[in-house]
């Protein structure tokens, strides 16, 4: 009877469910699959990682209540980068904000961290008075180490230890430093926090004492030699002018009275240059004109007697009128006409004598214009003569004059600084100044939320990498993926765990052995009846009548498998003959209830009928051939004609043979007969069958061309998640094969 699931194989989706768009890759799909093995790991050592926390916790819960009790105590202050100044007798204290660079401040800060927690300012708070206590020295030393030591060495050794406590920070982006004592004193560690704020402010109250005597000192030594070189520049100054005869500033008088003199004959010497070039134009021209008749001359339009000339040509043309009257009415013999012509004459020469005039005026106002310039050019060059003649006194005045400005000005600086030092130093302000005392010291160790919390971190980091070494160290088959990798050949399935009867009794194993059938509806017998369609897919190309069921070493569970195969394989509607080939340690007689008297042995050897030798079981068209009596040689016995012969022969008679076959490493009878079976079966068992055996098995296999048909993975926690995917895959053909049952 054919199996139903033959005409239905199963098929693997190209695209995970949902459809092409948004289904996920085959990376993001190794990525989810490789995040699930970590997690499989984690929940699979859960118990490890459980037992590494608590253990942590409470090591760290035992070593905070063995450690004693620290306090810390805090004082701030505030440090300036400049000190306060005194200006007159107010004191005000000013901050000059930005005078430095930032590097340059922030090494100031760093600077005054130093002096904090140096020894030589732990000393100082050493030797200071607590209130009501006495020194600080007396309570920093072991009172058993006390006597043993001279008072030096108590009061170094308290101030080294002290050392040790102190610490010093400064806030962020601030000018505020916090200076921490840590003891086991509350109270102790407030009050050296305190003293030592004090000591440092003392310190720095010293060191500016100290610097501003020191400045002082140098500064009046500079003024005094400031105050002989402004004498000396003073005296050679006087010399000067009572040697050129020059009053408090007559040089700067002088040079001020040539430069305005020579400024004006410059400009009135240009004035009457231009003034000069008129008139010599105007008398160039007047010139020209002094041969043309007066009457029609334009000689008169240059000069000044216009309006009189003007005058006198109407005059001359009236009584030249009365001239032609007179000659045209009396005649030129007539008494009239010989006056009017003398007045016509008398006219003319008015005229006449009036141009030359007026050209005698144009040279002279020549002569001047040119009498003047040559004058103001002479004056203008004797002013330039002068002022020439000034010029190496007023350069050298100079010269003096600003080595005395220089040596004033020096003086002067260096005065002012001398009174600025000296005021400084009776300023008792500092650059530092205490913003808050501590009041109270709070515990900063041991803190059992911080241990806790650390030992917490790294109990889950050691238990996650104990967890992984483990899982690195086991060699065994740990999931179905490692199944095809180490053998190269198909996995044919898995078989769940049966629950029922645990142990090595004949009853649990024949319980174990007998899950399948007396249970239909499992986990197992589906698993079971979908690998029995994985075989039937991977024999399509030609048929399969005698498998081999093996597996790399001893108690793997072959046999269970074999009795799980032949059972599938029977309820599909198949005559099953199941062989117990193993003649070391036989077992199926046991798991199906049998006689093993006679068996294959028998058949081998030719004393038996199949009828003698073959059994029925409970299961229908399920049977088995038993081993027989134990052959000293096994392999040998395998390696005969007669027993290929007797396996031809049960191949006329049943649908599939099952031969349950001894381990492969650990004898050859596996090996022999997977020569003459059509397929191989090997069994693995998860958790115990290692990485290296069943290499090494598929390997001994390959060697001899044994056909491997594929592994099946035997005793399968399906719960775990590292193999529930297999077990869905697996599981979808379990209705299929129900239904060919």
């Amino acid at each position: 009877m054919a199996d139903p699931a033959q005409a239905h194989p199963p098929t693997t989706p190209s695209t995970p469910p949902g459809g092409g768009f948004g289904a996920l890759t085959d990376e993001a799909l190794f990525d989810r699959a490789r995040l699930t093995r970590y997690f499989d790991i984690l929940r699979k050592r859960a118990w490890l990682l459980l037992a590494v926390f608590v253990a942590g916790l409470g090591l760290a819960v035992l070593y905070t209540l063995r450690q004693p009790k620290i306090y810390e105590a805090t004082a701030t202050v505030v440090v300036n980068p400049q000190s306060p100044r005194v200006f007159g007798s107010k004191s005000e204290e000013v901050i000059e904000l930005g005078t430095g660079s930032y590097w340059s401040n922030q090494e100031y800060y760093n600077t005054q961290l130093d002096v904090i927690r140096s020894f030589p300012l732990a000393l100082a708070t050493v030797n200071a008075t607590r209130a009501g206590a006495g020194q600080f020295a007396a309570e920093l030393v072991p009172a058993a180490k006390a006597p043993l030591l001279s008072e030096t060495e108590r009061v170094e050794l308290a101030a080294t230890r002290l050392k040790r406590m102190i610490s010093a920070e400064q806030a962020p982006e601030s000018r505020i430093i916090a200076i921490s004592v840590q003891h086991v004193d509350a109270d102790l560690a407030r009050d050296l926090a305190n003293t030592h704020v004090e000591s440092y402010l003392a310190s720095m109250r010293g060191k500016r004492t100290i610097g501003t005597e020191k400045a002082s000192f140098i500064l009046a030594k500079e003024v005094d030699v400031a105050r002989a070189q402004l004498d000396a520049a003073a005296a050679v100054l006087y010399d000067f002018r009572a040697k050129n005869d020059l009053g408090a500033g007559s040089i700067e008088g002088k040079q001020s009275v040539l430069s305005d003199q020579i400024s004006r004959y410059t400009a009135a010497l240009t004035d009457a240059q231009i003034k000069r070039r008129e008139l010599e134009s105007l008398r160039t021209r007047i010139k020209s004109l002094q041969a043309d008749d007066v009457l029609k001359s334009p000689l008169f339009a240059l000069l000044s007697n216009n309006d009189i000339v003007e005058s006198l040509k109407a005059q001359y043309h009236a009584e030249a009128k009365t001239f032609r009257e007179v000659a045209s009415e009396f005649g030129p013999k007539s008494e009239k006409y010989i006056q009017q012509k003398g007045k016509v004459a008398d006219v003319l020469t008015a005229i006449t004598n009036e141009a030359d005039r007026a050209v005698r005026e144009v040279e002279e106002r020549y002569m001047v214009a040119v009498r003047t310039e040559q004058g103001l050019s002479a004056e203008l060059e004797r002013l330039k003569l002068e002022a020439s003649g000034l010029g190496p006194v007023a350069k050298r005045y100079s010269e003096l004059a600003r080595e005395h400005d220089a040596a004033d000005t020096s003086y002067k600086e260096k005065y002012s600084q001398l009174q600025n030092s000296q005021a400084e130093g009776r300023n008792e302000l500092i650059n530092i100044e205490p913003l808050e005392q501590a009041r109270d010291a709070y515990l900063v160790s041991p803190r059992l939320t911080v241990n806790l919390v650390v030992a917490a971190v790294l109990s889950l980091i050691l238990g996650i990498s104990l967890a992984f070494g483990l899982e690195y160290l086991d060699q065994s088959i740990r999931t179905p993926g490692d199944v095809e990798a180490l053998t190269g050949a198909p996995l044919l399935g898995v078989i769940p765990i049966v629950p029922e009867s645990p142990g090595d009794t004949p009853q649990a194993m024949q319980a174990r052995d007998m899950f399948v059938f007396r249970n239909p509806t499992s986990r197992a017998a589906e698993c079971c009846r979908a690998i029995r369609t994985n075989i039937l897919f991977a024999s399509t190309d030609r048929r399969i009548k005698t498998i081999t069921v093996s597996s790399p070493r001893p108690r793997e569970g072959k046999t269970t498998t074999a009795i799980y195969l032949g059972t599938t394989m029977a309820q599909s509607g198949q005559r099953v003959l199941v062989v117990d080939t193993d003649m070391r340690k036989p077992r199926l007689h046991k798991s199906l209830g049998v006689s093993k008297a006679k068996g294959i042995t028998n058949l081998v050897l030719g004393d038996a009928t199949h009828a003698e030798c073959i059994k029925s079981t409970d299961i229908p068209n399920l049977f088995v051939l038993p081993c027989g009596p134990l052959p000293p040689n096994p392999a040998e016995l395998l390696l005969t004609d007669k027993f290929k012969s007797v396996l031809a022969e049960l191949e006329q008679h049943y649908d599939l043979i099952l031969l349950d076959s001894p381990p492969v490493l650990a004898v050859t009878d596996a090996v022999v007969l997977a020569r003459i079976s059509e397929g191989v079966i090997l069994v693995a068992h998860a958790g115990t069958t290692t990485v290296d055996d069943l290499r090494a098995a598929a390997r001994h296999l390959r060697a001899i061309n044994a056909p491997i048909l594929g592994v099946i993975l035997n005793d399968i926690n399906v719960d775990d998640r590292q193999y529930g995917g297999y077990y869905a895959t697996y599981g979808n053909y379990s209705e299929t094969a129900a239904q060919a049952s």
